[in-house]
């Protein structure tokens, strides 16, 4: 079976499951899930869920952005950010298979690269609510509350920070892997040991580290969390970024990821040295009710992180780029596009803060207004000023956050080498981002 039919099998299954639909909750929508329930007590499942992000774009590009070899300052263009078709089956109580499917940044630098490509393929067998295990190709990581992707963000995307090794050691944030999870009371935890790829290009520089061309070293993460009000699930891999005041929620969490000489670099004398990455964080959520009558509601979310790479290393990288070279003599540090640092060795603090409005219609409890704001600080050794990206954004929520339109607007730093060849910021370009995002389960 080609790839095509296999999305076509995908989409009439869908179908098919969502004609048998047995006595199910509602979603967002008010319609039933699509969720084929196998037994009479509603403990074995099929089920079939998605959404599809849609982003509307002005972005001021870094100095020396080329767009079809043409030398660009700004550029304004639509994409999908993200497409995902997403299959969950549970033959028996214990035993649960996900597949998920979709393409990442389809833009017109994409046309290629447009097909359903396979993300998540993994098997979880449950002992018990303390102890599942799993093994396959997914996004179950360690580190932080973010790391493992986005589900409910709530400004227009993850913070930059959350996924910096996407590219480098995962392929759109997914390793092949095996993890334990499980939950004691209101204790959850998950730890992972994972065969990163390898997409190194570069030889080893002097003072400064880079990932290595050698074999991948295992990667091995966890992530540990408290809750004291309401407990967060732990059936998939994400963490959600906002609940609409739905729960209560008080969360703390502390995690790590470690490599073995995943990267290199050059000493004085030239001799190549190895460089274990060793990432630690520590986060903290608070998601509650303000007024459940008049629907409002606070979120707030702060993260502080300290990584080491290796000597200077610094890692630039923009989201769903939309340039497609850079010319040389013209470039930043930044590099082509939206690039902006967000990963290096150091330390990187993240803060959100955000809430609900009244309802605009307080009986059909369906449309309202969230604003946010976060800031990203990133002091890293390889930079002498210290990178600030600002965000500040709101979004109109038709369905809750199955159907929500959100307005974005970022501030990044511009850096160049000063005099003394150290990186300096030297400007700021602006990114302005209308994404719709509509989810189907």
């Amino acid at each position: 079976m080609n790839r095509k039919q296999l999305t076509l099998a995908l989409f009439l299954s869908l179908g098919l499951g969502s004609a048998q639909l047995a006595e199910a909750q509602t979603n967002d929508f008010g319609n039933p899930k699509l969720t084929h329930f196998l037994n009479k007590e509603h403990t074995r499942y099929i089920s079939f869920s998605g959404y599809a992000e849609l982003w509307a774009r002005y972005s001021q590009l870094n100095p020396g952005s080329l767009v079809n070899n043409e030398s660009v300052s700004n550029v304004s263009d639509l994409s999908l950010r993200r497409v995902r078709a997403k299959m969950t089956y549970k033959p028996t109580e214990n035993l649960l298979f996900v597949l998920q499917m979709g393409p990442t940044n389809v833009n017109v630098n994409s046309k290629t690269n447009t097909y359903m490509d396979l993300l998540d393929a993994y098997a979880e067998y449950s002992f018990s609510p303390k102890l599942a295990i799993g093994g396959g190709r997914s996004t179950w990581r360690g580190l932080s509350r973010f790391t493992t992707g986005p589900l409910n963000t709530l400004l227009y995307d993850l913070p930059l920070y959350a996924t910096s090794n996407t590219g480098a050691t995962d392929m759109v944030v997914r390793e092949m892997s095996i993890y334990a999870k499980g939950q004691f009371g209101k204790f959850d935890y998950r730890v992972v040991l994972a065969d990163p790829y390898s997409a190194a290009s570069a030889d080893p520089k002097l003072n400064k580290a880079t990932f290595s061309k050698n074999e991948a070293r295992k990667d091995v993460s966890g992530y540990f969390r408290y809750a004291f009000h309401d407990k967060e699930s732990n059936e998939t891999p994400f963490n959600s970024g906002t609940y609409l005041g739905k729960k209560d929620v008080l969360s703390i969490g502390a995690g790590f990821e470690y490599m073995h000489n995943a990267l290199w670099h050059l000493d004085e004398q030239q001799m190549t040295k190895n460089d274990d990455m060793r990432n630690f964080a520590a986060d903290i959520i608070y998601d509650a009710p303000i007024d459940k009558e008049k629907g409002t509601s606070i979120s707030a979310y702060g993260m502080a992180m300290h990584s080491d790479y290796g000597p200077n290393y610094l890692r630039f990288a923009g989201t769903n780029n939309p340039a497609t070279g850079i010319d040389a003599a013209n470039a930043s540090l930044n590099g082509a596009g939206n690039s902006l640092p967000n990963a290096g060795t150091g330390n990187t603090f993240y803060a959100q803060v955000g809430g609900t409005l009244p309802y605009f219609n307080p009986s059909k409890h369906n449309l309202q207004l969230q604003p946010a704001v976060s800031v990203q600080v990133g002091d890293y050794k390889a930079l002498k000023d210290k990178s600030l990206i600002y965000d500040a954004g709101i979004s109109l929520l038709m369905h809750g956050n199955s159907s929500r339109l959100t307005f974005d607007a970022q501030n990044r730093p511009i850096y160049n080498l000063n005099a003394a060849d150290q990186a300096v910021v030297t400007d700021h370009k602006w990114a302005f981002v209308l994404k719709y995002r509509i989810d189907f389960n």
